[in-house]
């Protein structure tokens, strides 16, 4: 077979047949190396409404121009190929799920970007599928990613879902749109606060405590029960917006120029657009105020005092107290006593005083080498809140 016959005429891409050849070549590598591979589908939303407005020749053009900018985005290692009208696929070597949704979500930004000027802008939805756990055949990968697509497209569009046993139950059964947002956005947002913890700190624990630390300030300060558990998940998700902030920045042992700090500076306003949903209406704001201080100083409106939400408030101390009590790959931790002091000291000015002395009066009736929770299970729906006033570890 020619090298012709693989390629895609309008996009310069692989075509169906050559997608496919090198899927099974990548399968079967995988199969005896043990190795991942991931498939990110990707279909163009509202596509039948751009050839109605502007006709045929508009919409080629979109296509060619989509998929430039999807060659552009993606990595030398990954294929990318178009395999229908509208559809494209990408196979990604040695690459989990969650590094996969991270590539679809950089691949989503490409095509916005790079088909800003044209008549009618391109917004892609995708799906992410992972082999072996969602998949051990070719088909079987592309039908649990094109099920991703399907719900993504439910969500709202223009979006990344990554694949999840729930997904095929939720689409077919007949429930209410707000249950399916909540459901399947809160579990792939969950999965992606947890991918971008790894790549950040190295292990996954890092949300999951600022969640706990959260959550027992919350109680501390007499936040009825629900409260408290949206709070958690509040810290869970307070960085999810990192996902626009390069590795190299987040993981510079050194100061920040101002550029950088520019860039990193734009992680709560990411994270309050990702969690755009009835079903995040409360946290997307705390998040996005996360990093105000009640002295003015914070960012990125420059909120101060009682501007800034309770719940902001309270995450804005769990983080940095975690933040200082773990080591990262790039630096050591201050340790407790320092961290406390930090706290002590800035109370009031980088640090609500209310908040800060709730916080530092738990953590003296703390047990000395309490166990911190796991990385996984805490929010997605595993279990219910037990009685105590400050909520328990989680015991795998």
């Amino acid at each position: 077979m020619s090298g012709a016959s693989r390629i895609d005429l309008v996009t310069g891409l692989l075509n169906r047949r050559g997608f496919q050849e090198y899927l099974d070549s990548e399968l079967a590598r995988a199969r005896r190396s043990g190795a991942k591979v991931s498939m990110v589908v990707g279909d163009v939303d509202h596509f039948g409404e751009l050839v109605r407005r502007l006709g045929s020749d508009a919409a080629e053009l979109a296509l060619e121009r989509t998929g430039g900018a999807l060659e552009q985005a993606k990595r030398k290692m990954d294929a990318a190929a178009r395999i229908g009208g509208q559809e494209f696929a990408f196979v990604l070597p040695d690459t989990d799920e969650h590094g996969a949704y991270v590539v679809a979500e950089r691949l989503r930004a490409g095509v916005t970007e790079g088909t800003a000027d044209l008549q009618m802008p391109v917004n892609v939805s995708f799906g992410v599928a992972c082999f072996p756990e969602h998949g051990e055949t070719g088909e079987e990968l592309l039908t649990a990613a094109c099920q991703a697509v399907a719900a993504a497209k439910q969500l709202g569009r223009d979006r990344t879902v990554m694949h999840s046993p729930e997904i095929g139950a939720i689409l077919a059964e007949r429930r209410g749109r707000a249950d399916r947002e909540s459901e399947v956005h809160l579990a792939t947002i969950l999965i992606l606060a947890e991918a971008l913890d790894i790549r950040d700190t190295g292990t996954a624990r890092h949300c999951q405590s600022v969640g706990r630390f959260a959550s027992a300030m919350a109680a501390e300060l007499g936040l009825p029960a629900g409260a408290m558990e949206r709070v958690r998940l509040a810290g869970i998700l307070h960085d999810v917006g990192k996902i626009g902030v390069s590795d190299a920045i987040l993981r510079k042992p050194g100061p920040l120029t101002s550029e950088e700090w520019e860039e990193m500076r734009r992680h709560p306003e990411i994270g309050a657009r990702i969690l755009t949903t009835t079903a995040f209406d409360d946290i997307r704001g705390w998040v996005l105020s996360h990093h105000e201080r009640p002295d003015g100083a914070g960012y990125p409106s420059g909120l101060q005092g009682d501007e800034i939400s309770l719940e902001s408030r309270i995450l804005a101390v769990a983080d940095a107290y975690e933040a200082m009590t773990a080591d990262r790959p790039y630096r050591a931790a201050i340790g407790v006593e320092a961290a406390k002091k930090e706290l002590r000291v800035n109370a009031g000015t980088q640090f609500d005083r209310r908040v800060a002395n709730a916080f530092l009066e738990w953590l003296e009736r703390r047990p000395p080498g309490e166990r911190e929770p796991s990385a996984t299970a805490i929010e997605l729906g595993v279990g219910q809140p037990r009685t105590s006033s400050i909520p328990p570890l989680n015991e795998e």
